[in-house]
């Protein structure tokens, strides 16, 4: 394992005020000693159901650690953000705040933001490069756990990057393989692949000491992977034309789907909100396959012609949304009751080269994030508003070759990891 830093954030004074000034009956008074209060992290953003502990310390003018003082914490709106004394900051509602430490006449002012739930606002935008020599070493996969953590495979080194979020710098850690997918399992953990010397494993990772917990073999190279609503279980997707099951207790592959559709492979995999239906799409064969998974078979198989890759199911069930990367691409929405095409939708890509590839819903339902890659200038990142069907909004990607897509933070944030070497972060 490599370690960049510790995965909470560098230490950076923010504002350090001493009290110079004398009192006007005294001119020949010193003043008192200056001094510097640091709190980390620097920057706070939280979701709903979030909190995170702010530390705090004071150092003279040489540098030198100041033990036994006290530090207090408050919020210039309670209404937003909630802080105890000893810095336990929480979440009340969306919206910018400051949270504010002092220790007599030293103080330093935290920056705060509440994403608010189920999509991004899309008014904040960022970027920032992975850690790697060949352009970040390729990341690919993203997921963010419900503490704010953020975790990003590397598909050059097999490393998994993580860190807080906002991000400083990462941590990284050698898996081996390509990995492509991360996903979360619950319970502090995360299934990545294809991982293993040979790219035919994937690797459980316990998120919050960044160990590696098992390896397991899978025989066949696995580039996507989801996981059921009651984290039981985790499907994969292979090259070989079939689906896994993954049983999250055991971490032991425990059955397969076979598609039924020669020379598929399935790049992304997709579940209804019920957890009952999943998804397969097959760029190779134009092809999307809808499994049952009580009767573990193929219900039904779509031939949609192009390249099928990211796709998701509205919250109703009844749309199916895909990213087809053939041509100059298009977004399609499937009604999935009338075995029809609703509409296509233009990516904006300018050439047949490369087009829509990643894309995911937000956890209201109401936009669709889709990352197109370009081989001009940067990649976009089309969010499609789900009501009228339109791109109400495009944000040009840290790169021109945008891969998958997570929402984290209630939905408040999303993830948007581009294969050049960086990652941009919409809020």
């Amino acid at each position: 394992m490599t370690r960049r830093s510790s995965l909470g954030l560098r230490r950076v004074a923010l504002l350090g005020v001493a009290a110079m000034a004398c009192g006007s009956d005294d001119p020949t008074s010193p003043p008192p000693p200056g001094g510097t209060l640091v709190v980390n992290p620097t920057r706070l953003v939280l979701g709903v159901g979030m909190s995170r502990q702010l530390s705090a310390s004071i150092f003279d003018p040489s540098g030198a650690p100041v033990g036994g003082a006290t530090v207090e914490f408050s919020s210039s709106d309670p209404g937003r953000a909630s802080v105890s004394p000893d810095g336990l900051a929480s979440y009340v509602a969306a919206g910018p705040a400051e949270i504010r430490a002092s220790s007599g006449d030293l103080f330093a002012i935290i920056p705060y933001t509440g994403l608010q739930a189920g999509h991004p606002t899309g008014t904040t935008t960022s970027s920032l490069r992975l850690p790697g020599d060949g352009q970040g070493d390729a990341p690919f996969g993203a997921a963010i756990d419900g503490q704010g953590r953020i975790f990003i495979s590397q598909t050059n080194s097999g490393r998994l990057a993580s860190s807080l979020y906002p991000v400083s710098d990462f941590v990284t850690q050698d898996l081996g393989g390509i990995p492509t997918s991360v996903v979360l399992l619950g319970g502090d953990r995360a299934l990545v692949t294809p991982t293993g010397p040979d790219t035919n494993d994937a690797t459980v990772v316990e998120l919050s000491s960044d160990r590696v917990l098992v390896q397991v073999p899978l025989d066949v190279p696995s580039f996507s992977a989801v996981t059921a609503p009651d984290s039981q279980t985790a499907y994969l997707g292979t090259n070989d034309g079939r689906v896994l099951e993954f049983d999250v207790a055991s971490s032991q592959v425990t059955g397969s789907i076979d598609l039924g559709v020669a020379q598929s492979r399935v790049n992304h995999l997709a579940l209804n909100a019920g957890g009952t239906l999943l998804y397969a799409s097959s760029f190779t064969t134009g092809t999307i396959s809808e499994i049952d998974l009580h009767s573990r078979s193929v219900a039904r198989l779509l031939i949609v012609g192009g390249e099928p890759q990211g796709l998701a199911v509205s919250l109703d069930g009844t749309e199916l949304y895909v990213a087809d990367e053939s041509g100059q691409g298009q977004i399609n929405i499937y009604n999935l009751v009338g075995d029809t095409l609703e509409t296509s939708i233009s990516s904006g890509a300018t050439e047949s080269i490369g087009g829509p590839f990643g894309l995911a819903l937000s956890p209201d339902g109401a936009k669709v994030y889709v990352g197109v890659i370009t081989t001009q200038g940067p990649g976009l990142i089309q969010v499609i508003d789900t009501g009228t069907r339109t791109i109400e909004r495009t944000i040009n990607s840290c790169g021109s070759t945008p891969r998958r897509i997570a929402f984290g933070f209630s939905g408040g944030l999303a993830v948007v990891v581009d294969e050049t070497g960086c990652a941009t972060f919409v809020e």
